[in-house]
């Protein structure tokens, strides 16, 4: 019903004008009367969860407060979502949706997410669509404006969204293309039909590297989301200068889905859809490994600007309780002014997983590294990899003391040809991206060692992931 009225032009356009007005105003509420609110939401939640299996095991029971629950993560809830065993969950099996994404080392890991979520995920997504397309001053987003998005489809969390969307949207907003094209076709889409596209959902890496040679003059848009916000920072000025428009972003994940709303007055950031969920953070402090517990968490009200928090997920409608994301983000304000919110906002800051992450199609962890390198019979004293930035891709740079004869291309064809075969997200972002991402640099005879006798300790160990940009500086000009 609603969206035979919707797609006609002139019902449509009237209710779309009375949306555009109100789409802003859950967020203009106090935090506090948030988390009040959330309160009587997370107590429905703990009265249908009481007596599950999932619930019984957390500890759940009615009334009671989320600060009593212990923290949780994937490994709790693996089980019950790989084997689904009766009366684990809330509700019937049969109104989740199986949603897939990459784990440690190219494994698969699996979710049940309530389709109830991907519903109500809808209305973050329109304040978000509104918040794409806000010029500062205004909403310049139009009645059947056409959005292309570059996004994977189903198993994955995005191709759910979407498929959500389409219906309840339908003669408000016209998507493109086919979800299920393949990316190099939905590249090439936008390419020959960027002149007709008002707004674009896609990776600041792919307008980089694939789309920016590729066109003539400018792709002039009224919107753009990008997914990868750290690229998105590196190349600000050209995006801004190819496209017209600042980039907006989100913060996004498997369990949490679209969680988020961009920030319009401070670029890249974003603040937390209170209706979507409760977040808890636990400040993220280089010197001291702190345990997740109740006791160090911090509620929204009281983060503070310029810390970096790793967030607690508590799901209003799933199971996911107390569950901690191997993430950091940056709170680089309390509110914007042009949305009328008082809410924190954020910035992704980084992951906090010892694996690195390309493109966010795989993870890649040092053990898997090690096995590349000794099944390719790659002599080395050792190495440090991190990620580095080519032509807009992300690329795995592997820093290393080679004592062998092999050519930086060799070990490189070697790497690329193990991890091809035995990582299957590592071959999709190949075959997406269609480049080889490993790099190999090598670092003079002696670096390491030097290196871990500055350090001066008999249990020193060389950071092969993510070394500390002082001491990876260190290394390369005293090697």
């Amino acid at each position: 019903m609603i969206s035979r009225l919707l797609s006609n032009p002139t019902i449509g356009r009237t209710i779309f004008g009375v949306m555009k007005s109100r789409v802003f105003k859950p967020y203009s509420i106090s935090i506090e009367a948030a988390l009040e609110e959330q309160e009587r939401m997370l107590s429905r939640k703990f009265s249908r969860m009481e007596g599950t299996i999932i619930g019984s095991k957390i500890g759940v029971r009615r009334r009671m407060k989320l600060e009593e629950l212990p923290v949780t993560d994937y490994s709790f809830y693996e089980g019950f979502f790989r084997n689904c065993p009766p009366n684990a969950f809330m509700y019937p099996i049969d109104e989740y949706e199986r949603v897939r994404t990459s784990g440690i080392s190219g494994s698969e890991k699996w979710f049940m997410i309530p389709r109830l979520s991907f519903v109500k995920c809808l209305k973050t997504g329109l304040a978000t669509l509104m918040a794409m397309f806000h010029d500062g001053e205004k909403i310049t987003f139009n009645y059947g404006d056409i959005i292309f998005v570059n996004v994977a489809p189903r198993p994955f969390s995005g191709g759910y969204v979407l498929s959500n969307l389409e219906p309840e949207t339908y003669g408000i907003i016209r998507l493109v293309p086919n979800i299920n094209l393949r990316f190099k076709d939905k590249v090439k889409f936008f390419i020959r039909n960027h002149k007709k596209v008002d707004g674009a959902v896609m990776l600041a890496s792919t307008l980089i590297s694939c789309v920016m040679h590729e066109i003539e003059g400018r792709a002039k848009l009224k919107g753009l989301l990008t997914l990868d916000s750290q690229i998105a920072e590196m190349y600000r000025d050209e995006i801004e200068d190819f496209t017209g428009i600042p980039a907006r972003t989100i913060y996004a994940t498997t369990e949490t889905l679209n969680c988020t709303v961009p920030s319009v007055q401070h670029t890249l950031g974003f603040f937390f859809d209170w209706r979507r969920g409760i977040f808890e953070f636990l400040p993220v402090e280089k010197e001291i490994d702190r345990e997740v517990t109740s006791e160090n968490l911090v509620p929204l009200n009281e983060v503070k600007v310029g810390e970096a928090y790793r967030p607690v997920f508590t799901s209003l409608e799933g199971e996911m309780t107390r569950y901690v994301i191997n993430d950091s983000l940056l709170c680089v304000a309390k509110g914007d002014d042009i949305l009328g919110t008082d809410f924190p906002i954020f910035r992704f800051h980084s992951r906090l997983e010892t694996t690195i992450s390309l493109q966010n199609f795989t993870r890649i962890s040092e053990e898997e590294l090690l096995v590349s390198l000794k099944h390719s019979d790659v002599r080395f004293v050792d190495f440090t990899a991190r990620v580095e930035v080519e032509n807009g891709l992300e690329c795995l740079a592997i820093y290393l003391e080679h004592t062998g004869n092999m050519s930086v291309e060799e070990i490189k064809g070697y790497i690329h040809n193990h991890l091809y075969e035995t990582d299957k997200d590592y071959r999709d972002l190949v075959e997406f991206f269609d480049y080889v991402p490993i790099r190999i640099r090598f670092v003079k005879k002696g670096a390491f060692s030097r290196y871990m006798e500055k350090k001066g300790t008999s249990w020193g160990k060389v950071e092969r992931i993510n070394m500390e940009e002082e001491v990876f500086r260190k290394i390369i000009a005293d090697g």
